[in-house]
């Protein structure tokens, strides 16, 4: 069951909740195709970004407001029952401001938006990598967890992974927070111990962007802790949004 921009990986027939997941840097939705199985809960629904899988041969957009201009309108649909955000590093980036997007675009909002592996936006300080030359941005791929070593013996498909790479690095270089009144969504931080990407002060600063609560739980592990961690996290994200819907 999928849309161009979603796809899930198991009939839910009356969720709680539907869980609009966004990848990481050069991510795919395969990211998630584990969750379902640790929730009869949530509906898992994976976002497919331009520029991978069955979307390979269209351009990814290096420009995050072109591409949540896209997303506001490809998911306005899905607003109208009840729904949550989780983004990781760049896909944390682009659910935020999807969830700012649709404010100003007077839709209703998600239940929650969580967010892994990512400094509040208005704290990002980034090294720049999405322009540097082939060799350098692969070994800066290999040395950030971004890339296994093992690629280097298939060139052709490094190649074929690069451009959107360096698109998807740019989302986030580019990147310049706009200041707006904090959203009033729950927001829960996700955060690996030994990430050298996101930081405690830069994870505690997500409680400046909204109004409701704001959560931080550290777990064990790299920028990528989560895939260690995969049914605990989603374990988290029902116990959060079950209790978020009966509030409301």
């Amino acid at each position: 069951m999928g849309t161009r921009w979603l796809t899930s990986f198991a009939d839910v027939p009356e969720p709680a909740c539907d869980l609009l997941c966004f990848p990481h840097a050069g991510g795919g939705t395969s990211v998630f195709q584990g969750w379902q199985r640790h929730t009869d809960a949530l509906r898992v629904q994976a976002v497919r970004l331009p520029g991978r899988e069955s979307r390979l041969r269209e351009p990814a957009m290096a420009d995050l407001g072109e591409l949540v201009a896209a997303l506001t309108t490809a998911l306005a649909p899905f607003t109208d029952r009840p729904y949550a955000f989780y983004g990781h590093s760049m896909g944390a980036l682009v659910a935020y401001e999807l969830t700012r997007a649709l404010r100003a675009a007077g839709l209703p909002l998600p239940l929650g938006l969580f967010v892994a592996g990512m400094d509040a936006p208005q704290r990002l300080r980034l090294d720049r990598a999405h322009d540097l030359p082939r060799d350098e941005l692969v070994a800066w791929l290999i040395g950030v967890n971004g890339l296994d070593p093992e690629v280097l013996e298939y060139p052709a498909l490094i190649d074929l992974m690069l451009p959107t790479i360096r698109a998807d690095l740019a989302v986030v270089e580019e990147y310049a927070h706009r200041p707006e009144p904090p959203l009033p969504v729950p927001i829960h931080v996700l955060r690996g111990s030994d990430d050298v990407q996101s930081t405690a002060v830069g994870s505690g600063s997500w409680s400046e962007l909204t109004s409701a609560a704001c959560t931080v739980t550290d777990l064990d592990g790299d920028h990528f802790f989560v895939q260690r961690h995969e049914r605990r996290v989603v374990s988290l994200i029902e116990s959060d949004l079950l209790a978020e819907g009966a509030r409301r």
